[in-house]
């Protein structure tokens, strides 16, 4: 691991989306919890999957990324920038996770907006303007693709006076 696990329990902790028994979505109500998007450098949907168990769990990542790597050449290194990066390639790396043949062309990152939440270990070593190969990428059209696709969320959320979610 790039950084010591201590450091990565500190950040998994911090995080409502590294919760997975955090539930914003009931399942009592809906078949679906939410929606995992897998987009492009240019910021395009290439594939979504249906969530459909409460919290954000890392299957549905590794299976976007498992049907990613199907359809790339074998010498394609992909740079990936996921808001809890650095627990998905943490949990990679104990449990494997992916084949050895996906997980050394995963470059891992955190999204910008997310990265100045993580402690600061996590800061330097999962930025993308701090990482080789990022470039300029952010991981922000993300934000932009949630933004027009907010008229979708069920206003049945769970929420109550101890959970508090950032108004956007």
């Amino acid at each position: 691991m790039r950084v010591p696990i201590s450091v990565l329990d500190g950040c998994g902790d911090s995080f409502h989306a590294a919760d997975e028994k955090c539930e914003k979505a009931s399942t009592c109500f809906f078949a679906d919890t939410g929606l995992m998007a897998l987009l492009c450098c240019h910021d395009h949907v290439l594939w979504l999957v249906n969530m459909t168990s409460a919290g954000e769990k890392q299957h549905y990542a590794l299976v976007l990324l498992k049907h990613l790597f199907e359809h790339l050449p074998t010498t394609t290194t992909v740079g990936l920038l996921y808001e809890i990066g650095c627990q998905l390639e943490c949990s990679c790396c104990k449990w494997k996770l992916l084949d050895e043949r996906i997980l050394s062309r995963l470059k891992f990152g955190i999204s910008v907006f997310h990265a100045y939440g993580h402690q600061w270990p996590c800061q330097i070593v999962y930025h993308p303007h701090k990482c080789m190969g990022f470039g300029l990428s952010d991981g922000e059209g993300f934000e932009q693709l949630w933004s027009s696709l907010k008229m979708l969320i069920p206003i049945l959320q769970v929420s109550g006076v101890s959970i508090h979610f950032p108004v956007i």
